[in-house]
């Protein structure tokens, strides 16, 4: 059975060290964690790293741009690593196209499982993050209604379709990948997402994961 190879990029050896040592009896995974370089992306490159680790510091000092730039490595995925259930950098990532934010108080089978779920396409998000974003979302709710207060709530329940691919989503699955697996077009893929999306009021995909998987709506 072929490894899972994990790469670790922090800029503090405590931790990257840490992270490295909490994998290490993974036996499914191939980790390394060197000092990030000069270069980070002909690193990765030559790494052919499968899921990368990426504390948030080094994000701070390379920019945000690099998550864009890592777009350039398809088979790639990329979970953040922070210290902070509110950062307000979560939703950045998530948008860049980072495909989980973590904690770095997590357990070592909670980051071990979240890895192998990441990389099976599913977005992952500790749970205390998931929490603060939809916090985060309420209150701007209700900060919305007590400018507007006659203003009608437009949410609605998911049809059965909506819910179908909502799972997909929540797998990860591109538009092109649901549309085959529902037998449909992704013309109307497209039309069911905007409408889960203005029924959870949600404002984009991630966004509307996160509400499905906090209401019950789906499950990982």
């Amino acid at each position: 059975m072929p490894l899972l190879s994990v790469l670790i990029l922090a800029r503090i050896p405590l931790i990257r060290e840490g992270l490295r040592a909490m994998l290490a009896s993974e036996k499914d995974f191939h980790v390394t964690a060197p000092a990030p370089s000069d270069d980070i992306m002909e690193e990765l490159f030559a790494a052919d790293a499968e899921v990368l680790l990426l504390d948030v510091q080094v994000l701070e000092h390379e920019g945000w741009n690099l998550l864009k730039d890592l777009r350039a490595l398809p088979k790639l995925t990329t979970l953040i690593i922070g210290d902070n259930a509110n950062d307000s950098r979560v939703t950045n990532a998530l948008a860049l196209g980072a495909r989980g934010f973590l904690l770095r108080q997590v357990s070592a089978r909670e980051i071990a499982n979240a890895i192998r779920a990441a990389h099976s396409g599913i977005i992952v998000l500790h749970s205390q993050v998931a929490a603060a974003l939809l916090q985060n979302r309420r209150a701007r709710e209700m900060e919305r209604d007590e400018t507007n207060p006659n203003a009608n709530d437009l949410i609605e329940p998911l049809s059965e379709r909506e819910l179908d691919v909502l799972r997909l989503m929540t797998r990860g699955m591109a538009n092109k990948q649901i549309a085959a697996e529902l037998f449909i077009t992704e013309h109307t893929v497209k039309f069911h997402i905007r409408a889960i999306l203005g029924k959870l009021g949600a404002a984009n995909r991630t966004e509307a994961v996160t509400l499905g998987l906090q209401n019950g709506l789906v499950n990982l």
